[in-house]
């Protein structure tokens, strides 16, 4: 805000020629004080009425210069505009902002904002000082482009090593990948078809126009495979393969920090010697904390994979329960058709023409035995264990009598309606079964009607389904 201006702001201020000429604009120190403390909308006002005052001056001294016989006044000194600071200047970088002063952007603010766009585009441009090929130069550049010095040697005996197109890295910074994409395979033809392959747009990041070009991962899903459709083999295939990709994503100096969770993580269920049987069981697990640590970037906690493998383990042994109990009940034994009416064939008398018993007997039914058909212990329904209700979002009713059912499945647990634990072997064997090791983790309510007295199966408040 003084007379003089700095090399920035020279576009914005006119620069003193003469120390001996008199103010016009900063009249005094106090002046120029208050001049600092205007508004922006203030100082553009008075820089455009200042500017267009300078114009009539200077045509005055041109005619006075070109005819002074006919101009004989010359004209005074042309006054200075009021600098504007440099948080202000920046701003007219945005064109929104430049766009809310339409009728304020006097002429040298206007020369000051158009020498700056012209200065950026010149940054953006590659300077080059090859000559731009001719078409044919072009098109034989193309064609012999193939360089066998970059030929990767074949050693028998070295297993194959991953690679990983540039996609893949923009891709997870924006979305998780998922496991399957990691296979042996699906990386091949990744590698094979990356110039091919369906691609999507991300929005933009604060202060960028445009977004980035990553992997659609719905479209690629349905060739390459969702989240939990690997078997255990595969899953510690892509598990290796995803280490490696995310060794490779390891900032320099940080001793492998980020890479380490996933060494201990996948590392956790290879080391376990029951991971192949319990697999199915665990994976849930295995995906809900490798997204948990993708959104939130936890570290690695020891105690919480082991708290939900033990949950598995519990799981895989309440289940192996359930259908050993279903497989070990004796059928209920039949009477035959034919002997329950034998006793009634002397009313037929020796003169009857039929034979009795009949010598054929009924053909045998064609359905399963109730040895075979597992028990609900949430609906006494047979044909179903109480998974069939997994977080069931309708009520679930008994059909002898319409009620709604009191005990709910969820989360791999038997629960009643305030979310306690119901001991399932309990309400399997009762009291017969082997004393249970949960102490009061679980308690023993009758999952159908919550008695104490009495376990599920003992089918005291309620019939055995039939056959």
């Amino acid at each position: 805000m003084t007379e003089t201006s700095n090399e920035s702001s020279q576009t914005l201020a006119m620069p003193v020629t003469d120390s001996s000429r008199v103010p016009r604009t900063h009249t005094s120190p106090t002046i120029t004080q208050m001049l600092k403390k205007l508004p922006l909308l203030s100082i553009l006002q008075m820089n455009k009425e200042i500017e267009e005052k300078n114009a009539e001056r200077s045509w005055k001294t041109f005619n006075h210069s070109f005819d002074p016989v006919v101009h004989t006044q010359p004209s005074s000194d042309e006054a200075s505009l009021i600098s504007l600071d440099e948080a202000n200047l920046n701003r007219f970088h945005v064109p929104s902002f430049v766009a809310s002063f339409p009728n304020l952007i006097y002429s040298k603010l206007a020369k000051w904002i158009a020498d700056e766009e012209i200065k950026e585009k010149k940054l953006k441009r590659k300077p080059t000082n090859d000559p731009k090929p001719s078409a044919e130069e072009a098109r034989i550049a193309k064609r012999r482009c193939m360089n066998r010095q970059k030929m990767v040697p074949w050693v028998v005996g070295v297993p194959w090593q991953a690679t990983f197109p540039q996609i893949f890295f923009d891709t997870e910074l924006c979305i998780a990948i998922p496991l399957p994409f990691f296979l042996n395979k699906n990386l091949n033809i990744l590698n094979i078809e990356a110039s091919t392959l369906p691609t999507t747009k991300t929005n933009p990041n604060p202060g960028e126009t445009k977004g980035t070009v990553i992997l659609d991962i719905e479209k690629l899903s349905t060739r390459l495979g969702k989240e939990l459709s690997l078997s255990c083999s595969q899953w510690t295939e892509a598990a290796a393969n995803m280490y490696l990709f995310q060794k490779e994503r390891d900032k320099e100096g940080t001793d492998d920090a980020h890479s380490n969770w996933y060494n201990d993580h996948f590392c956790f269920y290879t080391s376990q010697d029951t991971k192949d049987e319990l697999y199915d069981t665990w994976k849930s697990d295995e995906l809900k904390f490798h997204q948990e640590h993708w959104a939130k970037y936890g570290e690695f906690n020891a105690s919480c994979y082991y708290q939900a493998y033990k949950l598995s383990e519990k799981q895989q042994e309440m289940m192996a329960d359930i259908h050993g109990m279903m497989t070990s009940t004796p059928a209920p034994t039949k009477t035959p058709f034919n002997a329950g009416l034998a006793k009634f064939a002397p009313r037929f008398g020796p003169q009857s023409s039929q034979t009795w018993p009949p010598s054929q007997p009924f053909p045998p039914g064609s359905g399963r035995s109730s040895s075979s058909m597992p028990d609900c212990l949430i609906c006494a329904e047979r044909g179903h264990d109480t998974t069939q209700h997994a977080d069931s979002t309708s009520p679930v009713k008994f059909k002898s009598d319409g009620k709604t059912t009191w005990s709910k499945y969820s989360d791999r647990n038997l629960l009643t309606p305030n979310n306690h634990v119901i001991c399932i072997s309990w309400n399997l064997r009762g009291d017969r079964g082997h004393p249970c090791s949960h102490k009061d983790e679980c308690v023993h309510l009758c999952s159908f009607c919550r008695s104490k007295s009495h376990n599920a199966f003992s089918w005291t408040c309620r019939l055995r389904p039939s056959n």
